[in-house]
């Protein structure tokens, strides 16, 4: 075992001041020895352990002896971040003996095929992966000059590479989604394409980077996408089961129907009456699942569909499927004209759009049938109130046992922990980490995994405040007025340095009003304000300001240093009862043990993440204030709070003001 470390004690020596921790070296062992054994590994490993160097060192050793290792990350920054920060320290020991790669979905990568059609006629945009909303505002001119000008000189296609992020109306003129792409036998372009050599880099390399919708992508192709591998990494696998279910699950909606009508638009331009019929099915489907979603709600508080579709809805369903049958019949004309004596951009357009269609006809066909045992379908709500008619299953354990692990779910390992994969299973052996981990996620991704936690390297106990003030519960009609003044309180005390998490966008809008009004000479952010990144980058630039958000800022923000010195969390993140996926889980283990096994252990580790904001590195110091009073009342609260970081727990404000004015003594916070 003194191999890999001694690799990794080369490896973050690189690094200014850097040194391998305890904790880390831990993991790496546990890594690495998964590996060589093929026993599965669950990891839970605090912010600060160097998660990333402990399973990439192992992986990329073990690729010396030609296992091959995919790694799955929930977010395409943290894939960002191992391409650009830790692959390259990671694997600067190795030399030149393995290799690795990183592999998007194809709407990440430029589009030869598209650039041409931009250039060689009016700009325009696709079809089908905009939202409705954006399909009516022209593209900015000067925006997608801006695109035209960077696809000269780039040399990969990758979005990431934007000095600026691009808005999805531009972005989409120039590039394609998987749902679009005729594939490389049918393109022109296609000595070109970057998402197409990005993949022949990825099929090359010992170690690919991927995110769970590729890697989903990989497992419905069965398993051709990404190619054989031994080994699978899943970064951030707290949220691998949710990301899966959405990637592996179908969705139609009334704006799919029309986007489809403008793509089928555009093959015959000045003629109308082809795309009419496609276009007149969407406000039917819209109409009835507008006033089936109403009585399911209002019947009981689910847009869940559990039986038989309601007339009107079976209706437009079929309406929808008849007029794509149509469209179908009509583009197969056109796109048969388009290769015989068509421009290399018609045939373009025309490929595309029969995929796309193609795949509509499909998932119509795939909603419409009946429930198989595991599936739920419900009707969801985006933004603008716009509606749409999903499925997906829940049991995905059962499922990934059969497409992903080719492990029967009676597998046991041998008397030492260990199976042999080459005659109890074909699929890779997984390695599963994150800074909070529950440890039944191995069972629900239908392995059996060891488990392991690893202590923090942070002094967590004395650099950490854990605070639950004695205010009315969340159900008060007196409690978004209790949490407009904890917070202003907070913002007073620190001077700003504050980032406030709420489980909803109306308590969000609501209280930051409040806070606004209160305290008009400090800085408070809001997420809506400006695009995400832009506002952490303001948050972290300006020490003094505060920042308000909902769900992405729980787990996507790191703000080291004394600009974030306290978090503050409204409410405990329980999942929603009414939550078509929720419920079905809960039917799942019964009523009685629900609220246990479904909707505590979801709740823990989302406080958990949020509670992660705050120490980033070994001098990091502040207060987490949880403004639930359950956490500290409630029976369940045990179950909750082991998931958090061992902060000091108080109750008493005078403990705040005491830890704020050592804080304050320090130069950081004068």
């Amino acid at each position: 075992m003194s191999g890999v470390e001694d690799i990794l004690e080369q490896a973050v020596s690189s690094i200014p001041g850097g040194h391998a921790r305890a904790p880390q070296v831990e993991m790496l062992r546990a890594v690495a020895e998964a590996v060589a054994t093929g026993q599965h590994l669950a990891v839970e490993g605090p912010t600060g352990v160097g998660k990333s160097l402990a399973y990439l060192v192992p992986v990329l050793d073990a690729a010396r002896d030609g296992q091959r290792t995919i790694i799955v990350t929930a977010t395409r920054a943290l894939q960002d971040q191992l391409a650009l920060a830790d692959l390259p320290v990671a694997s600067a020991p190795f030399a030149d003996s393995v290799s690795w790669a990183v592999l998007k979905g194809r709407n990440n990568y430029l589009c030869q095929a598209s650039l041409a059609e931009v250039t060689g006629s009016r700009p325009t945009q696709s079809a089908f992966e905009v939202t409705e909303e954006d399909a009516e505002r022209p593209t900015d001119p000067g925006e997608l000059e801006a695109l035209l000008t960077w696809a000269g000189r780039t040399h990969t296609g990758d979005r990431v590479e934007l000095p600026e992020e691009p808005s999805e109306a531009a972005w989409a003129a120039v590039s394609v989604g998987a749902g679009e792409c005729p594939g490389a036998a049918r393109c022109d372009h296609a000595d070109q394409c970057w998402s197409e050599m990005a993949r022949d880099a990825a099929l090359d390399a010992d170690v690919v980077v991927v995110n769970a919708h590729l890697y989903a992508a990989h497992l419905q192709s069965g398993g051709t996408l990404l190619g054989d591998h031994q080994v699978l990494v899943v970064d951030e696998a707290h949220e691998f089961e949710d990301a899966l279910v959405g990637a592996l699950g179908i969705s139609v909606s009334p704006g799919r129907l029309r986007a489809a009508a403008r793509a089928y638009g555009r093959l015959v331009a000045g003629d109308p009456g082809p795309p009419r019929a496609l276009e007149r099915s969407a406000e039917p489907l819209e109409d009835a699942l507008r006033r089936c979603r109403d009585a399911t709600v209002a019947d009981g508080g689910s847009s869940r569909i559990t039986g038989p579709f309601p007339r009107e809805l079976s209706d437009a369903l079929n309406g929808a499927r008849l007029a794509v049958a149509e469209a179908i019949s009509g583009i197969a004309t056109i796109r048969e004209a388009a290769r015989q004596s068509g421009s290399a951009a018609t045939r373009h357009r025309s490929e595309r759009t029969a995929r796309a269609v193609d795949g509509l006809a499909d998932d119509l066909d795939a909603i419409s049938g009946d429930l198989q045992g595991g599936q739920v379908r419900w009707i969801s709500e985006g933004g603008s109130g716009r509606l749409a008619l999903e499925l997906t299953r829940i049991d995905i354990a059962e499922t990934l046992q059969q497409i992903a692990w080719h492990e029967p779910a009676d597998s046991d390992p041998d008397d030492d922990g260990h199976h042999d994969r080459d005659h109890e299973r074909g699929g890779p052996v997984v390695v599963m980490c994150s800074a909070t981990l529950d440890p039944s996620t191995a069972e629900r991704l239908g392995l059996s995994a060891r488990y392991l936690a690893v202590d923090s390297p942070f002094d967590v106990r004395s650099n950490g405040l854990l605070y639950v003030p004695r205010i009315v519960r969340p159900n008060d009609a007196a409690w978004p007025e209790a949490v407009a003044d904890e917070l202003c309180s907070m913002i007073e005390l620190l001077d700003g340095r504050t980032l406030g998490l709420f489980t909803s966008r109306r308590m969000l809008a609501r209280t930051a009003e409040a806070v606004r009004s209160r305290l008009p000479g400090h800085r408070v952010l809001v997420q809506g304000d400006a695009p995400n990144p832009v506002l952490q980058r303001e948050f972290i630039d300006d020490e003094h300001a505060s920042l308000l958000a909902t769900a992405s800022f729980w787990t996507g923000i790191s703000a080291p240093g004394p600009t974030c010195s306290a978090v503050v969390i409204d409410k405990l993140p329980f999942p929603v009862p009414s939550d078509p996926i929720v419920q079905a889980r809960s039917e799942r283990v019964g009523a009685d043990a629900a609220f246990g096994e479904v909707s505590i252990p979801a709740a823990a580790i989302g406080l958990a993440q949020g509670a992660g904001r705050l120490l980033r590195t070994t001098t990091d110091r502040g207060v987490v204030v949880v403004l639930d009073s359950r956490l500290a009342e409630a029976r369940y609260r045990r179950r909750i709070l082991d998931r958090l970081p061992p902060f000091r727990r108080t109750r008493e404000p005078d403990d705040v003001v005491d830890f704020v004015s050592a804080l304050r003594s320090t130069s950081d916070h004068k």
